[in-house]
């Protein structure tokens, strides 16, 4: 049976997910750590990279960055803890850009002493009691040191340097219009209209921006509004699902679910218990 853990704090949250199923190509705002605990690892596609989760290895993946998870072949299911870190908080508090990318590569190493910090974050959250005050300080206090043990391995193999802005004024466009019409279905023939480009020409100008097909950043921003609306409201989730522009409330659930690895009641109702 999967299930979900959730702590917020001013970094962003943390989950403790147990993930029985394959996650399709998506992408968040906030930058994320995923660190295998035990169970099936599988291997995840972050940009263009194949990347192992497992012991002594933390997968690192950037703001928009697209990525996918496939588990073993066998059904297993692995737990994790991921920590979704918000840019601006990062930018704050190392004194960064934010609007440039903050893992230069897909994976880092783990030395024994943070595995062992995020074992006790793990045994910390899932026991009865729940995370306290304390927790927050810690929490930031683990991303502080994940950050820098990042940083350290890229500094010796620097191969990335600071990703631009969507500076084409067709692609901002296109992004304003997804934002301004999340709620309904989109056809992107049309949103190419709207720009003054060609289908062929726009899907490849998008993806040479941001690193996304229209698709998939169209998929991240409806995950975002479908995050939003299960924690801030009490609709039903037919409700929540027509609002999104799905035909059935399955069809959302199933959408959900593969992005995020657990059904949205479930979802919810883990973000209700949320510290």
């Amino acid at each position: 049976m999967t299930s979900i853990k959730l702590f917020r704090g001013g970094f962003g949250h943390v989950s403790v997910l147990n993930v029985a199923s394959d996650l399709v190509t998506h992408a968040h705002p906030d930058a994320h750590i995923i660190i295998w605990l035990k169970g099936t690892a599988g291997r995840m596609e972050v940009g263009e990279h194949t990347v192992f989760p497992g012991p002594g290895t933390a997968v690192a993946i950037n703001s928009f960055e697209p990525h996918s998870h496939t588990l073993s072949e066998d059904g297993g299911a692995g737990l994790f803890l991921a920590l979704y870190i918000d840019p601006d908080w990062v930018a704050r508090s190392r004194g960064t850009d934010p609007s440039a990318p903050i893992f230069t590569e897909p994976a880092f190493i783990l030395a024994p002493w943070l595995e062992a910090a995020v074992s006790r974050l793990y045994h910390c959250l899932a026991c009865d009691e729940g995370p306290d005050d304390f927790t927050g300080y810690e929490v930031e206090r683990l991303i502080e040191s994940l950050l820098d043990a990042a940083c350290a391995q890229a500094q010796r193999r620097k191969r990335l340097s600071a990703r631009a802005g969507h500076s084409d004024f067709r692609v901002r466009k296109a992004i304003a219009l997804m934002k301004a019409n999340i709620c309904e279905r989109i056809c992107f023939d049309d949103v190419a209209r709207e720009v003054g480009m060609s289908r062929a020409h726009f899907f490849a100008l998008f993806k040479e921006q941001t690193r996304l097909t229209p698709n998939v950043y169209w998929n991240t921003l409806r995950m975002e509004e479908a995050r939003r609306q299960l924690q801030s409201s009490q609709d039903p989730l037919i409700s929540v699902a027509c609002n999104l522009g799905f035909t059935t409330q399955g069809n959302f659930t199933r959408f959900f679910r593969d992005h995020v690895g657990v059904p949205p009641m479930q979802y919810r109702e883990a973000a209700r218990g949320v510290h």
